[in-house]
């Protein structure tokens, strides 16, 4: 006897009853069984897919890329898989998590800065996704996966993040998650979340819970994680998964359990000139760059540890003390949804992309900021009076710049600059079922757009032409699943420009150029650096002068890339 059922997702996803009938017809083999339902017949046997994202992590703040802060479970997943340091985003929040989304550069699918929303502006700048752009999560749900996103989501319009607001089109729901628990802005506080755009958000609407169960929101969208995940493992077993991380931590405010903080105690004292020149010596040891790499020397507008009075220095320590706690205590959840794959049998049919979006965040200026984030905040001796409130709900504070100045060590600047202190970040793909070159280090050039088209070539699933009735744009990434287990495996592409606020920069063939535009200048003025990263990893030498028609050749490829890829008219902060 042949039985076939017709079923839709939808329907295999509401009735977990059916689903678990089904599955024990499918495993048992009861009887023969053909199921014409897209979520069983291209969803079995493939991977879970997981992107864990950081969020203001400079390169070198994590354990496998030299950083002193305690990472166990973030080492394991590199020593057990594969670390990048010639990985790139967009110095930014917004840009970077719509190209990684997408696998589209930024500027294509409207999301040149922030998402904040500008319908009169140019194309580039709407503030959204547009819909010409799917997601991963739109793809995969097609093709059989159950797809959730937990944290910050930040690619919703701000007018858009009402709940008054008639229609989700940008919230996740409208890009193809099927479980959503986050906020929609671009940070909240991580005991307290509240205020628009920034209160927990479950599914369509505001959560039942203001505050997630009186715990670190960290904690919270982890164990929410793992509920969606526990979910689908066990009413749908022929199910793969799809879960998008992406936590608040390390993104102000940085606040964190206060045993955290104190196991940093003493580490920082020492200042943030000596820990940057000790990181540098450990990346070389790690050899996560290469040992002729230079240390960019201090920007001048950062003061020398030295110089800084018994105050200040007492406050910025602790300041440090708290990003540092605030990371582990990150790894700390992470460690804890890797556990539950392990128990769950799943750990090594899954493959993590564990990332950060930009580089470590300068916004709070040499003097860093306590009460708020951003703005003008308190002196640093009411700092010290308050100290002991730095990492709890009494403060809402940013660390000094010159501490992000360690964390994209050893490169010039941080978030917000087209430098390497701005664009390179970690990169680590773990796949214990696959990957072969356990703890290996990969130099490729790769770009945060190249990520979904990997998981597409894995699946083997081509970019659809179209979802509903939208004609797709194509994808602007490429794999790098050949890099996964031959380290001289060649660049996944040979070009990639950015263009932000003004600022623009080009790599290409191992060259890059860079042009810092000033506000209220022509951009036909702005001065153009040169740097051949292949052979100066750091980007320390400008070599502009050396080679001017380089330069030239990759100026008029910028301005090819952004024309081709709809990055102008170029426009800058007023």
């Amino acid at each position: 006897m042949r039985i076939t059922f017709t079923i839709t997702r939808h329907y295999l996803h509401k009735y977990a009853s059916l689903q678990r009938i089904l599955a024990l017809l499918l495993v048992q083999c009861i009887m023969p069984v053909t199921v014409f339902a897209q979520s069983i017949q291209t969803g079995a046997g493939r991977p879970n897919i997981i992107y864990i994202l950081l969020d203001d992590v400079g390169f070198a703040d994590l354990g496998p890329y030299g950083s002193e802060i305690n990472t166990p479970s973030i080492d394991m997943l590199a020593n057990e898989g594969i670390r990048y340091n010639s990985f790139v985003t967009r110095a930014i929040c917004s840009p970077t998590r719509a190209a990684l989304l997408t696998g589209r550069n930024n500027q294509s699918v409207g999301m040149m800065d922030l998402a904040r929303g500008n319908s009169n502006g140019p194309a580039h700048s709407r503030g959204y996704i547009t819909q010409e752009a799917g997601t991963i999560a739109q793809i995969l749900l097609a093709n059989g996966y159950h797809t959730s996103a937990v944290g910050k989501w930040h690619l919703t319009p701000i007018p858009e993040q009402e709940d008054s607001f008639d229609g989700r089109t940008n919230w996740p729901s409208g890009k193809g998650f099927q479980n959503f628990y986050g906020w929609l802005s671009g940070w909240c506080d991580q005991y307290n979340p509240s205020g628009r755009g920034r209160e927990m958000i479950e599914g369509n609407h505001p959560a039942q819970e203001a505050n997630p169960g009186g715990n670190h929101v960290s904690e919270a969208i982890v164990d929410r994680a793992i509920d969606y995940l526990k979910e689908g493992f066990e009413n749908a077993p022929w199910q793969p998964e799809f879960l998008y991380l992406a936590f608040g931590a390390a993104h102000a405010p940085i606040q964190v359990p206060q045993s955290y903080i104190d196991k940093y105690t003493g580490v920082y004292e020492k200042g943030w000139d000596k820990l940057r020149e000790e990181r540098f010596a450990r990346q070389k040891q790690l050899e996560i760059i290469p040992v002729d790499a230079v240390l960019t020397e201090r920007h001048e507008d950062d003061p020398r540890w030295e110089d800084l009075s018994a105050v200040e220095q007492t406050v910025y320590s602790r300041f440090m003390a708290t990003y540092a706690g605030f990371i582990e205590h990150t790894d700390e959840q992470i460690g804890r949804l890797v556990k539950y794959l392990k128990d769950a049998g799943q750990y090594d049919n899954t493959l993590i992309f564990l990332m950060s979006d930009n580089g470590a965040a300068p916004e709070a200026g040499v003097d860093g900021n306590f009460t708020r984030p951003y703005g003008n905040d308190i002196s640093v001796e009411e700092m010290l009076y308050h100290l002991e409130d730095l990492g709890t709900e009494r403060s809402s504070a940013l660390y000094q710049r010159p501490w992000a100045r360690v964390g994209g060590t050893p490169f010039k600047k941080y978030k917000l600059w087209p430098f390497g202190g701005g664009v390179r970040d970690p990169l680590i793909i773990s796949w214990p079922g696959k990957i072969t070159n356990r703890g290996g280090i990969r130099s490729q050039f790769v770009d945060v757009i190249d990520i979904t088209p990997t998981v597409l070539d894995i699946l083997d699933i081509d970019a659809p032409d179209k979802i509903g009735e939208i004609e797709q744009m194509e994808m602007h990434g490429a794999s790098i699943l050949q890099t996964f287990n031959d380290p001289g495996a060649p660049n996944p592409r040979i070009t990639q420009f950015f263009c932000m606020r003004g600022n623009r920069a080009i790599n290409h063939e191992g060259w890059k150029a860079v042009a810092i535009h000033k506000k209220g200048t022509d951009f036909g003025e702005d001065t153009w650096e040169l740097y051949q990263i292949e052979q100066d990893f750091s980007e320390a030498i400008d070599v502009s002068e050396k080679y001017p028609e380089k330069l030239q050749e990759l100026k008029a490829l910028w301005w090819s890339e952004a024309e081709k890829y709809g990055s102008l008219p170029l426009t800058s902060p007023k």
